[in-house]
């Protein structure tokens, strides 16, 4: 997977200490609660991203849980883990990839104003938005119940199930 195409739309990461050798056990918890979930239209899979071909080839490359939606292509949201000693740091982030068939069709919106327009999502109406609100809420429940799993505590408020962005 090749990341240097994507914009990043929104982020948040928690530092877990003591949890360095977790990250394996992160990432199938999430899974799991995806699973529990059942939501429909969502995936997820393992891959290795990289943010370049010269990077990808000096080792410049993570292990991500990449969770899409069938019907929001444009989006995905990506849970990265990785050890810094005893410390797991745990990203989650939501990128953006334009495609083709959506710019033209934000391209084709006339009763819009011209400056918001081009903007990514503004072909989106609003089932659309309340489609993407909870794509992305289920993973932020998804990644706070791993991290509840793995601490047998409450995650703080770094990785909230909600944004003001979103709300």
């Amino acid at each position: 997977m090749r990341l240097y195409e994507a914009m990043i739309a929104d982020q948040s990461c928690v530092l877990l200490d003591g949890l360095g050798q977790e990250a394996v056990g992160l990432f199938l918890a999430v899974e799991r609660k995806l699973a529990a979930m059942a939501a429909p239209d969502v995936t997820w899979r393992m891959a290795t991203a990289d943010t370049g071909l010269v990077q990808a080839f000096l080792g410049k490359r993570r292990d991500l849980l990449v969770i899409e939606h069938r019907r929001l292509r444009e989006y995905a949201v990506l849970i990265s883990c990785r050890a810094y000693g005893a410390v797991l740091h745990v990203a989650w982030m939501v990128l953006v990839t334009p495609r083709l068939a959506n710019d033209l069709h934000r391209a084709l919106r006339f009763n819009t104003d011209r400056g918001s327009r081009f903007e990514i999502g503004a072909e989106l109406d609003v089932f659309d938005v309340a489609d993407l609100k909870a794509f992305i809420g289920i993973t932020r429940l998804a990644l706070r119940a791993a991290i509840r799993e793995l601490t047998d505590d409450e995650p703080d408020d770094q990785i909230p199930v909600t944004t003001q962005e979103q709300a």
